[in-house]
C-alpha cells in the first residue's frame, strides 16, 4: 500500500492526538503537529509520538528575522523525533538561507510555506500583493529552491506548477478534502484528485476528514476513493 498521507493533529489534547495516531498509524506516511497541539504539549510532548516510528512534521510556520529563525531551528533540530519543520517563504531569501544553514549537519528538513490554502486572490490583495495566486506561489517556490530547502507547502492545485520548477523538491499539500465541504480552505482538491497528479514525493496533509468521526474507517474510505 502506498502511504502518502500525513495526519494533521489539529487539536489541543495530547491523549486524543495519541489515540487517533494509534488508530490510523498503519495507513500513514507521517503525522503533522500544528501550532495548536504544539502550544499545548511543547517539545517534551512531541517526544510522546516517537513510539509510533513515523516521521513527525512540526508545523509552526515561523517567520522572523534571519538570526531568530536560525536560533529557533537550532533548538528544533536538537529534537531528533522531528523530521520536518516549516518556515514562511515570505520571510525572504536571506531568512530561508539562514534557516537552511542552521540545519546543515542535522537530520532536520525544512519546508517552505508558499501561499496558504485558505487564501485566494482577494486575500493576497488585502495585504498588498497584486499578483495572481499562482504567480505568487511560483515566486515563493523559486525562493525555496534557491535556498536549497527540502520541500514546500502548497495547494495540491499547484503540484504541476511546482514540478515545472523542481522535479526533486518534496511537496506537502494541505487542503485535501472529500465532497463539497471545504471547511476553512479555499484552494482544495479531493484525495482522489490529488492522487491522480501526485508523484512519490508528494504528500497529502489531512486532518478533520480523518479524525472527525471514526478515524480508522475515515482514512480507509479516503484511501479507497483513489482506487
Amino acid at each position: 500500500m502506498k502511504k502518502n498521507i500525513f495526519l494533521a493533529l489539529d487539536f489541543n489534547s495530547l491523549n486524543k492526538a495519541l489515540d487517533v495516531t494509534n488508530q490510523t498509524k498503519e495507513y500513514l506516511a507521517g503525522i503533522k503537529i500544528g501550532l495548536e497541539l504544539y502550544s499545548t504539549i511543547g517539545l517534551e510532548g512531541v517526544k510522546e509520538f516517537e513510539k509510533f516510528k513515523l516521521p513527525i512534521f512540526l508545523d509552526t510556520k515561523i517567520f522572523d528575522i534571519p538570526n531568530q529563525v536560525a536560533k529557533t531551528i537550532k533548538v528544533i533540530s536538537s529534537l531528533k523525533a522531528v523530521e520536518y519543520f516549516t518556515i514562511h517563504a515570505l520571510g525572504s531569501l536571506e531568512m530561508l538561507q539562514a534557516a537552511q544553514k542552521a540545519v546543515n549537519g542535522t537530520s532536520l528538513k525544512l519546508l517552505a510555506v508558499s501561499v496558504l490554502t485558505s487564501w485566494d486572490k482577494k486575500d493576497l490583495e488585502l495585504v498588498g500583493f497584486t499578483s495572481e495566486v499562482k504567480d505568487q506561489v511560483k515566486l515563493l517556490i523559486n525562493l525555496a529552491c534557491q535556498a536549497k530547502l527540502s520541500g514546500v507547502i502548497s495547494s495540491a492545485q499547484d503540484i504541476r506548477l511546482v514540478r515545472e520548477i523542481s522535479k526533486e523538491i518534496k511537496i506537502f499539500c494541505p487542503g485535501i478534502r472529500g465532497g463539497l465541504n471545504t471547511q476553512d480552505q479555499k484552494r482544495t482538491l479531493s484525495y482522489k484528485e490529488f492522487s491522480a497528479i501526485a508523484d512519490e514525493k508528494c504528500y497529502a496533509v489531512i486532518g478533520r476528514p480523518i479524525y472527525e468521526g471514526n478515524a480508522l474507517e475515515n482514512i480507509k474510505t479516503i484511501i479507497n476513493s483513489a482506487n
